[in-house]
């Protein structure tokens, strides 16, 4: 049996949808997954143990011409039949893809999509979090869902003897205790501002005496530089730049507590079991906060006026995160960091 999955964009998307590939996956031991995704999926869907296959596909950039688009699907066509097709994009255009490529049977939510569908299924009638969705639309097609709805974020072995090294070579022995921060998100709004980190770096480091290992990528390394700024005697141990999503994975593993705002490693953190504190402001932790195995705290600040989900521009003058203090957010590491 072959089977298509048309995935969503973006890191806190693909974390939502992974426990319907695990229910592909026991309903269909012997069955060929292949996860439809842009580029910087595959990493992560890769290290599925239920995942066979990945197409990169992004209409948004490598795929936005129709002539990409129409070689893609010649590439779907060519490897024909394809049995069955699950739309977890919202696009029609994916819709249409599965619908062009042959595919038999052709599931997903029909809003919108419904002549492009053979099983077209309900929408869910009130707003519900992320992974509640999507655990929805497996039960609506048929599938029997666990008790427990959470998602598990997958690496493998030469992952975490990475993260060991480099760890290792900047001063984080094997039995070394360590924090985590996470600095950056996708949207201003939504990051907590770097003093506030420098405060709180500084408090672990009077409390605890630990070290403070700070993840992102390069983009993130103006918000480092105003970090150390504010810093005098915490010690900071800065891995920007030097993780791969599933090394960092494996880092936030090992990290006593992960401190960030709503982001994708909030959501890797919480995947593979860390211990969490969850900064939110214009995002509503209801829909997509973090739902891993791993302990979390979640704290919020939504201005007077204000509420959330917030989608407009017009920001609040006395700030969103801003107004989360230092204070706080260490109480609510003591209450998750482990003896």
């Amino acid at each position: 049996m072959k089977i298509l999955v048309v995935m969503k964009n973006w890191l806190g998307d693909l974390l939502f949808q992974m426990p319907a590939l695990t229910l592909l996956r026991e309903s269909y031991p012997g069955a060929l997954i292949t996860c439809i995704a842009p580029e910087r999926c595959r990493e992560i869907l890769e290290a599925h143990p239920a995942v066979s296959g990945f197409l990169g596909f992004d209409e948004k950039s490598t795929h936005r011409s129709w002539l990409a688009r129409v070689r893609f699907l010649g590439e779907l066509r060519k490897t024909r039949p394809w049995d069955q097709g699950y739309l977890f994009h919202r696009s029609r255009t994916r819709a249409l893809l599965l619908m062009l490529a042959g595919v038999k049977e052709r599931i997903g939510f029909g809003k919108g999509r419904k002549l492009l569908l053979t099983r077209a299924l309900a929408e869910p009638s009130r707003p519900m979090h992320q992974l509640d969705y999507f655990f929805d639309l497996m039960q609506k097609a048929g599938f029997k869902v666990p008790e427990e709805k959470v998602y598990r974020f997958h690496y493998k072995d030469e992952d975490r003897r990475l993260a060991e090294e480099i760890l290792k070579k900047n001063g984080i022995g094997e039995s070394d205790r360590y924090l985590a921060f996470h600095l950056g998100a996708n949207w201003e709004p939504k990051r907590w501002p770097a003093a506030h980190f420098a405060a709180l770096a500084e408090m672990i480091h009077e409390k605890w005496r630990l070290p403070v290992v700070v993840t992102g990528s390069s983009q993130d390394m103006p918000l480092l530089e105003a970090l150390m700024r504010g810093t005098r005697n915490a010690r900071i141990v800065s891995l920007i730049g030097k993780t791969p999503l599933r090394v960092a994975a494996c880092v936030y593993k090992r990290a006593g507590c992960l401190v960030t705002g709503d982001s994708g490693p909030m959501h890797i953190a919480s995947g593979v079991g860390a211990s969490v504190v969850a900064l939110f402001g214009p995002t509503d932790p209801d829909l997509t906060g973090p739902r891993g195995t791993g302990e979390k705290i979640v704290l919020q600040f939504v201005p007077p006026g204000y509420s959330v989900p917030f989608y407009g521009k017009e920001f609040p003058v006395e700030g969103w995160l801003s107004r989360i203090t230092p204070e706080q957010v260490l109480d609510a590491i003591e209450k998750i960091l482990p003896r």
